[in-house]
């Protein structure tokens, strides 16, 4: 009996945590603004515009060093997951 809730538990624990895989949200456009030295962006898109917070430990940087080379014109791909991003790609500096 407890091998086979800890079966289910487990079957759980894996079910939640690709649930919030696939509910990240994607952006690309360019930064209109970086605030607090990169610890913030905004991204704006064709259609919309986001906010998002830069972590300097949980969010991967691809295409520049650190957050506080984030500028302002840069063209951008943001996955985030409500307002932190887990990843910045940089494709193009300005």
């Amino acid at each position: 009996m407890i091998k086979k809730l800890s079966s289910l538990a487990a079957a759980a624990l894996l079910a939640f945590s690709l649930a919030s895989v696939a509910q990240a949200d994607e952006i690309s456009g360019s930064i209109t603004k970086v605030g607090e030295g990169g610890r913030s962006i905004t991204v704006k898109s064709k259609d919309k515009e986001i906010t998002v917070n830069i972590s300097g430990s949980r969010t991967a940087l691809d295409g520049v060093g650190n957050r506080s080379e984030l500028k302002e014109g840069q063209n951008v791909s943001v996955e985030y997951k409500g307002d932190d991003a887990s990843k910045v790609k940089v494709t193009k500096a300005k």
